[in-house]
């Protein structure tokens, strides 16, 4: 078979490993099971590119005429571009569907129109040949590669806008990428929407978003290609550079839609594809590289060759004897110096074969390069001119325009640029195709030419071999690579599945064999020790399913016993808790008495316990309050005491300072206050003495126990207040609405530790309607992220401030409203002083505290006997009971305080001690004593009633409406204590409330005459 006409370039290699691939890639895809429509459109595009990539091989292999309809082959790459689309809308799912049904069938048309408008209008034109590509081919296509590089532009716009959909996106400007409801909010919402893109692209999150970047990455290198074609079809790049960059590019684009398609597959892939795969895609990438490099060095062997013998022939040439030069030499030109691609003024010096080459025939060859070159410049002129090309022949002036316009070009530079330096290889056809060099001797440049055939047969005879090796290693690696990766990694893999799999269905005689004591023999050796050590555990289990019964009796025992022990050690310790409550409780005193400047305090500690079914707290948080007298006896002035302190340590230990606070503050006040004795000192004096009174106190624990606290001095009439804070959170004013701190900085370090700050009692005067709230620090302490593993403690110190506005000084509401914000995470206590309350007009006269029941109040005053009592309960009823009905409240008073000193946990006691004090208008003395009766039976409706009553009396409306509520939720319908909750709502402004409750009172007793005075108050307010 005559195969004069196959002659391989060295542009032949990359092209034909890159189409082995892609071949090799089609059938593949073709051959698996159960394709996606993905898959099929992924096959597609590697068919088109195999299609293209053959027309390569075949331009830069066949050196005959016929070689140009290589054309029509590269022009498939066009099919690939549509396989491209659809692959870009389907992968990893279709979630276009309507635009997918227009886009993909649209742009398919489109690209088969463009494809036989281009094979119909190429088989018509005059076949020419690129010396700088070595192929047949004939001028046309830069319209179609613009084609090729749009519709490869357009899937990438499509991944792109795919990456940004299936990406997350939580950052800085989620709060602005929701459509705007109003107008102005619309350029954040652009430029939101336009950063978050671009963020999303950059940094994609989740699986779809990354895996649709990388096709896009991949893309951008197909379009690397795409422009560099545009560029040579424009004359603005060598084919030299095209053709080199084309070649190995393609190799890499190769490699990289593998190794982005196996690790992104949306079908199942084996193992052994991926192995294989990315070893073929490898070892071909090299050979690519190797092969380029290998043929460039012999293209520089064959011109060193070609300058050896043209410079052995200079002397021969100078003297003109032209039977001595080489034997290869075709022929000699001579020609000016500076003499270009398309200069006239040739002249043949030596002529191997004048029957084949003459001088007319090289300037009708260099002439027809020249037209070609002009063509375009050409037909612009004659345009401009009114006149066409088809149909005129050029003048020469016209001619004379165009090439000097052509020789400003960069495509004049392209084609003259070589010819510039000496001995640099050059083309020109006469007939024949020649290879030349010029050198310059002895002002005049002379062309030396040699065949052009010999030149690709020195090529192919390289190239060949090199496809030979290509081909070879593809076969030897789709061959031998999947039978080592069998039996050296496959098959192991799968025994040791195996040995899973029957595992797993119960088989424990299993035993992996290992072959080779690699890294899959070590894993094979691990499995059979854990399979081992899972039959002995089987085995034990067994014999623990025999003995079970025996072996849970014995560990039930065991358990039990070291439940009992621990229960114990839990009751003993909570027995401890709650006797240490017990002993604080009473020291946590509200005595303030004065209407003018009523004290209300919440105290809930951390800890929580229960002891013989009932409920108590223990921590360290404490609130005092009392009243004292500063001056003399006929001239004295009233002053309200408080203190808020927070004891150090959790549970017992800060308990422990609690109590001990407790005891001396209250020893302090029972010696300043008792038997209404006044104190001939100055307030600042007596401030003064207890902080060193306090402070020797728990200095004398040697640093193990100290407490911050605030205490305050509030004259009860003008509102001066004196005061000093021990590193205790800042005492907080709140006045018209707003809260602030009256400390801005610390004063003073804890009671019980050295202090640098000297002592001293601060001053400040309160307005009428000002509320000092003081609060320890579990009101800062709030961890922001309860739901998280790492806590977030609040660091913003005026979160306190916004708290208490919301809440409007309701001490009660305080702990509620900062759960919203987080979870508390300390003891929690705080202590409201009202200074001359703005109280609310009172326009409803007459409104009667009513017995909650007068039953109640009947029973309480019989006679009874008290078996456990050490008094002759009987007898006391009876003394008291008499007294009551004589008048003499104080004188019954008096019994029941005497039995009361005696015994003060009496509850039946207790219970008639505090209607009386009720009764007889002692409003403090029934608080306390009532306190503490419900601390011990908490459910008992009328005595919580009767403690709304008596802190209401005391002007306590925030106290008094926590205990209305209680009633409340005792009993819903009760229609005095909804009478009483009403008025507390409205006393406290709660006017919304308070008129759901006298409506609901009035629905209950439609004749209820309290109820009425409220609603008609309510309604002028």
């Amino acid at each position: 078979m005559d195969l004069n006409w196959l002659a391989l370039s060295y542009h032949s290699v990359g092209v034909f490993a890159a189409n082995l691939i892609s071949v090799i890639l089609t059938i593949f895809l073709l051959s698996k099971k159960n394709k996606t429509p993905t898959t099929w459109w992924l096959a597609m595009m590697f068919l088109g590119y195999s299609f293209m990539l053959f027309g390569y091989v075949m331009a830069y292999s066949v050196n005959a005429s016929w070689g140009a309809y290589h054309r029509f082959f590269t022009s498939c790459a066009m099919f690939g571009n549509a396989g491209m689309i659809g692959f870009a809308y389907t992968f990893p799912r279709l979630d276009q569907p309507k635009e997918a049904k227009i886009a993909i069938p649209l742009s398919f048309t489109l690209l088969l129109v463009t494809f036989t408008d281009f094979v119909y209008t190429g088989s018509r034109l005059e076949i020419i040949y690129n010396f700088t590509a070595h192929f047949y081919t004939f001028d046309y296509g830069a319209q179609h590669a613009i084609a090729l590089l749009l519709t490869q532009i357009f899937p990438l716009t499509i991944l792109i806008r795919k990456t940004i959909r299936y990406s997350a996106y939580d950052g800085f400007f989620s709060k602005w990428i929701s459509k705007p409801v109003s107008p102005s909010g619309y350029p954040m919402f652009l430029l939101s929407r336009f950063c978050v893109g671009w963020i999303k692209f950059i940094n994609p999150k989740g699986e779809d978003a990354k895996a649709c970047k990388s096709f896009v990455k991949a893309i951008i290198i197909f379009l690397f290609i795409a422009a560099l074609n545009v560029l040579n079809k424009s004359g603005i790049v060598t084919y030299d550079l095209y053709a080199f960059g084309f070649s190995n590019v393609t190799l890499v684009i190769c490699f990289y839609f593998v190794i982005t398609y196996l690790n992104n597959s949306p079908e199942p892939t084996t193992f052994m594809v991926k192995l294989v795969g990315v070893s073929l895609v490898t070892v071909l990438l090299v050979l690519g590289f190797v092969g380029n490099i290998t043929l460039s060095l012999s293209e520089e062997e064959y011109d060193n060759q070609k300058r050896t013998e043209i410079l052995g022939s200079k002397p021969f040439l100078l003297n003109k004897q032209y039977d001595q030069v080489a034997e290869d030499i075709e022929y000699i030109i001579r020609k000016p110096v500076d003499s270009d691609s398309f200069s006239k003024n040739l002249k043949i010096e030596y002529n191997r074969h004048p029957d084949q080459l003459n001088i007319e025939r090289v300037l009708s060859e260099q002439k027809k390069v020249q037209d070609f070159a002009l063509k375009e410049l050409l037909t612009e002129i004659l345009k401009k001119n009114g006149r066409s090309l088809k149909t005129n022949t050029p003048t020469q002036g016209e001619e004379d325009e165009a090439l000097s316009r052509f020789s400003k070009t960069k495509a004049y530079g392209n084609l003259n640029s070589s010819s510039q330096n000496d001995l640099n290889r050059l083309y020109r056809t006469a007939d024949k195709r020649y290879t030349h060099f010029d050198f310059i001797m002895k002002n005049v440049k002379y062309e030396v030419g040699f065949s052009y055939d010999e030149y690709r047969k020195h090529t192919h005879r390289n190239t060949i071999k090199l496809i030979y090796i290509i081909f070879s290693t593809s076969l030897l690696i789709l061959i031998i690579f999947p039978r080592f990766f069998h039996s050296s990694l496959v098959k192991p893999l799968n025994d040791l599945l195996s040995g899973v799999t029957k595992v797993n269905e119960g088989n424990l005689e299993i035993q992996v064999p290992i072959k080779v004591q690699d890294e899959i023999g070590y894993l094979a050796g691990s499995f059979n020790s854990m399979v081992y050590s899972i039959k002995e555990a089987r085995k034990e289990l067994e014999d623990y399913a025999v003995n079970l019964e025996k072996k849970v009796k014995e560990r039930t025992r065991e358990v039990q016993e070291k439940m009992d022990e621990v229960q114990k050690l839990k009751i003993q310790q909570d027995g401890d808790y709650f006797l240490t409550s017990l002993l604080a409780k009473p020291l946590f005193f509200n005595a303030n008495k004065s209407k003018l400047v009523p004290t209300e305090f919440v105290i809930h500690q951390k800890k929580k316990f229960e002891f013989k079914s009932k409920t108590a707290d223990l921590g360290g948080d404490i609130c005092i309050t009392g009243t004292l007298k500063f001056g003399k006896p006929e001239d004295y002035k009233t002053y309200i005491m408080t203190l808020n302190g927070d004891a150090m340590g959790k549970s017992m230990q800060g308990a422990g300072g609690a109590l001990v606070m407790g005891v001396v503050i209250n020893a302090i006040m029972s010696r300043s206050a008792s038997n209404k004795k006044v104190l001939d000192m100055k307030p600042e004096e007596w401030l003064t003495d207890i902080y060193y009174e306090v402070n020797s106190v728990f200095k004398s624990f040697n640093g193990t126990m100290v407490i911050s606290a605030t205490v305050l001095l509030i004259e009860e009439k003008s509102g001066e207040m004196f005061y000093f804070n021990a590193e205790h959170p800042a005492t907080i004013l709140y006045r018209d609405g707003k809260a602030s701190f009256i400390e801005q900085e610390l004063l003073l370090r804890k009671l019980g530790q050295e202090s640098e700050f000297a002592f001293q009692v601060y001053k400040y005067q309160l307005e009428p309607g000002d509320i000092i709230i003081l609060g320890s620090d579990g009101r800062d302490d709030i961890n922001l992220t309860p739901n998280s593993k790492t806590r977030t403690i609040n660091e913003d110190e005026f979160a306190i401030l916004r708290t208490i506005e919301k809440t409007k000084g309701n001490i009660f509401k305080m702990e509620e409203a900062l759960k919203e914000i987080g979870e508390i995470t300390d003891d929690l206590s705080f202590l409201r002083v009202d200074f001359h309350r703005q109280e609310i007009r009172e326009e409803i006269q007459n409104i009667q505290e009513e017995p909650i029941s007068s039953k109640f109040e009947h029973e309480e005053l019989e006679m009874r006997d008290d078996e456990d009592s050490l008094l002759d309960i009987t007898e006391v009823y009876r003394q008291s009971k008499q007294l009551y009905q004589e008048g003499q409240v104080n004188e019954a008073l008096a019994v029941l305080t005497k039995a009361h000193s005696v015994e003060p946990t009496n509850q039946k006691l207790n219970k008639l001690f505090g209607l009386m004090s009720f009764k007889g208008k002692d409003y403090a003395t029934a608080v306390e004593v009532i306190n503490h009766y419900l601390q011990m039976d908490p459910d008992t409706e009328e005595m919580w009633y009767y403690l709304s009553l008596s802190q209401k009396k005391m002007g306590r409306y925030l106290s008094s409406l926590e205990a209305s509520k209680r009633v409340y939720q005792l009993h819903p319908d009760n229609i005095n204590n909804l009478v009483n909750l009403s008025d507390l709502n409205r006393l406290t402004g709660n006017y919304d409330e308070a008129k759901v409750l006298s409506e609901k009172a009035l629905e209950l007793d439609p004749e209820n005459q309290n109820a009425r005075k409220i609603l008609k108050y309510l309604e002028k307010a």
